[in-house]
């Protein structure tokens, strides 16, 4: 059985009895928003209080506009200092497992020129850096996993891992689904489960949508068995997922 994590969309007080119930861990997404706690000064407090019994927590940081291979500098600047915040509240919330976006917009950069400045940037941004907390690079319209993998494989530090999207590598991808896996390999060490039809990305319960979840699934425990799994469906639709889980062999839960 995969180290499942359920994605709240930044609704704590909702997520936090399913996971109770289920045993099952959580991704924090509130602070994907830079200015959530301008609007809820308690919500650190908030999400220690919920998910104080959790063993195992995950953050995912803000991504609007950011890009860690802009050739601006300024908004490389910017980007470090969204991706300090997350890390930040990761270290107040003990979430050890990181998301950020890998931020490559296609034909807005050159492929080398991404490849150079981003392993500039986070070469400088890891250096500093608890081992203990991982950080994970989700794709999101890259055709490929081709740069991310290159990033990655050449920065070379074992707290720097792909998040694959399932759901963004179906909709914007170019190669299927199952090379994503196959080509990226031990690289990824998280993995983002949804499902969509192709056309734009749903966030749909696992089975609702067209992507090849089965094959997916059976590849992933087959080349990436150790990568932590989080269903990023919303609760109101994460028992259905979970039942789709459990329904095809992926997990064993007595409390769904």
């Amino acid at each position: 059985m995969p180290n499942l994590l359920l994605c709240d969309a930044s609704q704590p007080e909702i997520t936090a009895p399913i996971c109770k119930r289920t045993g099952l861990g959580v991704e924090i997404q509130s602070f994907s928003n830079p200015n959530y706690l301008q609007v809820k000064a308690d919500g650190v407090q908030k999400h220690k209080n919920l998910y104080k019994d959790l063993q195992s927590r995950a953050l995912h940081g803000p991504f609007g506009d950011l890009s860690p291979g802009s050739c601006d500098d300024l908004i490389r600047e910017v980007t470090a200092k969204r991706f300090e915040f997350a890390y930040k509240y990761a270290q107040s919330l003990d979430a050890a497992h990181i998301i950020l976006h890998h931020g490559y917009v296609p034909n807005t950069n050159t492929y080398g020129g991404w490849l150079r400045r981003s392993l500039e940037f986070w070469d400088v941004f890891l250096g500093d850096k608890d081992p203990r907390f991982t950080f994970y690079l989700e794709n999101l319209l890259e055709p490929d996993g081709k740069l991310i993998g290159e990033v990655v494989r050449q920065i070379g530090r074992p707290n720097l891992r792909i998040c694959l999207d399932v759901g963004h590598a179906f909709c914007y991808g170019k190669i299927p689904l199952q090379q994503w896996i196959e080509e990226l390999g031990g690289l990824i060490g998280y993995v983002h489960l949804h499902d969509n039809h192709g056309d734009f990305d749903a966030h749909l319960s696992l089975g609702e949508g067209k992507i090849p979840l089965d094959q997916v699934c059976y590849t992933l425990k087959r080349c990436v068995p150790d990568a932590i799994w989080a269903l990023e469906v919303g609760p109101e639709q994460t028992d259905d997922s979970l039942f789709w889980l459990q329904s095809h062999g992926y997990l064993h839960l007595s409390g769904v």
